[in-house]
């Protein structure tokens, strides 16, 4: 399945996902909404699928604060990928490449090559999230997060409780 069509099935999944919980806690959008601390609007884009991918905080925010937990999301919303990693080959690297791995990265652990090379994110997706302005999908958080060794969901709530999203309001645009 090409990428495309597996992010539109991410996103179907999700959308079934939200209703699916919504319906079992017997709340209207608006209350659901209030529950897990995201916007009605977002719900409603998310079940009627207006949204161009799954938004992290809104995985994150729907899963924990209706009461499920990220391992039972990524099962449904994500049933369709592998969370099989590979086994890293390593590239050579240059002599300032080198210091960096001896005297900065932990170990040699968790670098930029054994996340790609686990995880199978394309090496420009993986320096758009980490040296340019994009931000990992959910499923992508996911990957990393198996990839250093974290349980599902243990690196998201750290990343988001230290970096919540702020809405600006009209004034300060």
């Amino acid at each position: 399945m090409e990428e495309k069509e597996l992010l539109q099935l991410d996103l179907e999944n999700f959308s079934k996902y939200v209703e699916k919980r919504r319906l079992h806690l017997n709340l209207s959008k608006q209350q659901f909404a209030e529950m897990s601390k995201v916007s009605t609007g977002e719900i409603t884009k998310i079940i009627n699928l207006n949204k161009k991918g799954v938004s992290l905080q809104s995985f994150y925010n729907i899963a924990i604060n209706s009461g499920d937990t990220i391992a039972n999301a990524r099962k449904y919303v994500y049933s369709h990928r592998t969370f099989e990693l590979k086994i890293p080959v390593l590239r050579n690297r240059t002599q300032f490449g080198n210091y960096l791995a001896k005297n900065i990265e932990v170990e040699g652990k968790n670098t930029f090559e054994i996340i790609q090379a686990k995880t199978n994110i394309s090496e420009s997706r993986l320096t758009e999230i980490y040296y340019k302005n994009g931000a990992p999908d959910p499923y992508e958080f996911l990957l990393i997060e198996k990839a250093v060794g974290k349980k599902p969901g243990e690196m998201m709530k750290d990343y988001i409780e230290k970096h919540p999203v702020v809405k600006k309001t009209k004034d300060e645009l």
